[in-house]
């Protein structure tokens, strides 16, 4: 026996699939996932459900991300060129950084801060620091056992 709710919900989806190109095409120009929400008239479940019902959709919602991403760089590129004087300029920081930073959001790994290492290795002074560990240990060693058995000075 079927629950009404469980017909709705196939319902919402296949609403979603017969949309999908569009949905797909909304979010690489821009559209706010809960823009297209209200677009499509589903709720927040029956959204992510639906990204995870088909396999592969989940990289097609990535790859929308991705495009997104792309306009935005391209958008901060023809905003700083078309600043004239320094007050526009001041304007066109302010949308670029917002787009870097949106962009730098949506996919981190091309748009992202590149972070460094949390912690630097000063490779010199630990080469120095092995060296003198090997000359001090090699001068308690018992005679005979130092230089591949040679004594010191042989």
């Amino acid at each position: 026996m079927k629950v009404s709710g469980q017909k709705i919900t196939k319902q919402l989806y296949a609403r979603l699939d017969l949309s999908e190109p569009e949905i797909f095409e909304d979010l690489a120009t821009g559209l706010p996932v809960t823009e297209a929400i209200k677009k499509y008239q589903v709720s927040k479940r029956i959204w992510y459900g639906w990204l995870d019902r088909k396999p592969g959709r989940r990289d097609d919602y990535k790859r929308a991300q991705r495009h997104f991403a792309e306009t935005l760089a391209d958008e901060t590129i023809k905003i700083a060129d078309s600043c004239i004087d320094t007050a526009d300029a001041q304007i066109a920081k302010v949308r670029i950084d917002a787009r870097r930073w949106i962009a730098g959001k949506v996919d981190p790994e091309r748009y992202g801060e590149k972070q460094g290492p949390a912690v630097q290795i000063n490779l010199q002074s630990e080469h120095l620091q092995a060296l003198k560990d090997i000359n001090n240990s090699e001068d308690t060693l018992p005679p005979g056992r130092g230089d591949r058995g040679l004594r010191r000075g042989e």
